[in-house]
């Protein structure tokens, strides 16, 4: 179906045709009544009867266009009532669990512009990604800058740091066997002028050695960077890294696992690992969210829990969950919500 402006553009070229075929129609049946000559008169009936055709004609396609447009404006309405419906489940789901992270993150966020974090569970079904996407839409236009991705699952990644090395350099735009403090030097020129966000996906299927230089020769010669020239800056530079077998807090590699009043940006921090929704946890945010939930979910609170908790508080098999008993497919969705 056409587009309903243009349905509406149709209507109203039609609209314009119809006033005119009906003033000379009106003209023709006036000069019929004074006409004495009957030649005159016969040439002016069929005048007339060309023109009662033609303005049945326009009444039809006027009635159709009409049909179209309501039909048209009824789909965009649905539309808009299914995408407002898809926005208020989001900033929903954004409100369920990970608060001992999401707590954290925005306390150090509002106090620093820079730091490293962890970001761990046991396996992707605790949703690091999502997570990691919940803590970047706490701080505002945070992706409007450069975001750098980089995953450590590719084969010449897994054990080469001098592929990681030459992906990093490439994705700002320096050359091959540029040196790990170059590369540093250009994200502070980038940090000068925007948000820096930089992950590292799949983190533990790399060697721990790897992840050890990212730290010590990449993140080290950034604060000293920013120790020397006394860096105050109003934009955030975040590097996060994604275990998705939770066996990098391990490794022993220099993240701190507890934050305190001595703790410094400088220094990497592991959030806390991720845990499995709670049976308070869904009460909790079906209670506080109720709102702004479809009553499909929202009417018997109860029977959700118990349909909910069926996925082991899983976070992710429960957000999908979740959407299935919204009518939100979360396939759908999910390039739209998780954007790094």
């Amino acid at each position: 179906m056409p587009s309903l402006k243009r349905l509406q553009a149709k209507h109203e070229d039609l609209e314009e045709e119809y006033e005119e075929v009906r003033k000379k129609l009106k003209w023709f049946k006036k000069e019929r009544t004074i006409k004495t000559d009957s030649e005159a008169k016969y040439e002016l009936e069929q005048r007339i009867e060309e023109y009662e055709v033609r303005l049945r004609k326009i009444e039809e396609e006027l009635e159709e266009l009409e049909d179209q447009i309501n039909l048209s404006k009824q789909s965009e309405n649905s539309n808009l009532e299914i995408t407002q419906t898809v926005d208020f489940l989001y900033r929903s789901l954004l409100k369920l669990g990970y608060w001992e992270q999401h707590n954290l993150f925005e306390e150090i966020a509002g106090k620093y512009s820079h730091g490293v974090f962890l970001i761990h569970g046991h396996s992707k079904e605790y949703g690091q990604r999502w997570l990691l996407n919940r803590l970047i839409s706490s701080i505002p236009n945070s992706l409007e800058g450069k975001n750098i991705v980089i995953d450590l699952n590719r084969t010449s990644s897994r054990t080469d740091i001098a592929a990681i090395w030459d992906e990093f350099a490439g994705r700002v735009s320096l050359p091959e066997k540029s040196l790990p403090f170059q590369i540093a030097e250009r994200i502070c020129e980038l940090w000068k002028t925007q948000n820096v966000l930089i992950i590292f996906n799949n983190v533990d299927e790399t060697i721990k050695e790897n992840l050890g230089d990212l730290l010590n020769n990449f993140w080290v010669s950034i604060t000293q960077k920013i120790l020397e020239n006394n860096h105050k800056n109003t934009f955030k530079l975040l590097i996060f890294f994604l275990d998705y077998q939770g066996v990098v807090s391990q490794w022993n590699i220099g993240f701190v696992e507890k934050y305190d009043l001595y703790w410094q940006p400088n220094l990497p921090l592991g959030l806390p690992k991720i845990h499995p929704f709670s049976d308070k946890d869904l009460r909790d945010w079906l209670n506080y969210q109720s709102d702004s939930l479809p009553p499909a979910i929202s009417t018997n609170k109860v029977a959700t829990v118990r349909v909910l908790l069926e996925k082991q508080g899983m976070p992710i098999p429960t957000l999908r969950k979740i959407c299935d008993i919204c009518g939100c497919n979360w396939f759908e969705q999910e390039s739209k919500w998780l954007r790094l």
